[in-house]
């Protein structure tokens, strides 16, 4: 069986590239009414974001759910 996560155990986790460079921590998440299935992340940055990068309303960096993966305790961006 898959191992799974609570909310409280997500929040709050470091953010990382898989170069190991630290992004910041997850802060919250958007859940599809739909469907039910978390469809993006919202993380607290670190530093400073690119215009490049999507942010919400609160300066947090929006990342799709499925460029994430967990790996040894922490969240890391693809």
């Amino acid at each position: 069986m898959a191992h799974r996560m609570l909310r409280k155990e997500l929040i709050g986790k470091k953010v990382i590239t898989e170069g190991g460079t630290e992004v910041g921590t997850l802060e919250d998440f958007v859940i599809d009414s739909d469907n039910g299935r978390i469809t993006y992340l919202l993380i607290r940055s670190y530093g400073k974001t690119s215009s490049l990068q999507r942010t919400d309303d609160k300066g947090r960096l929006i990342c799709a759910f499925e460029d994430i993966k967990v790996f040894e305790g922490h969240l890391v961006v693809r």
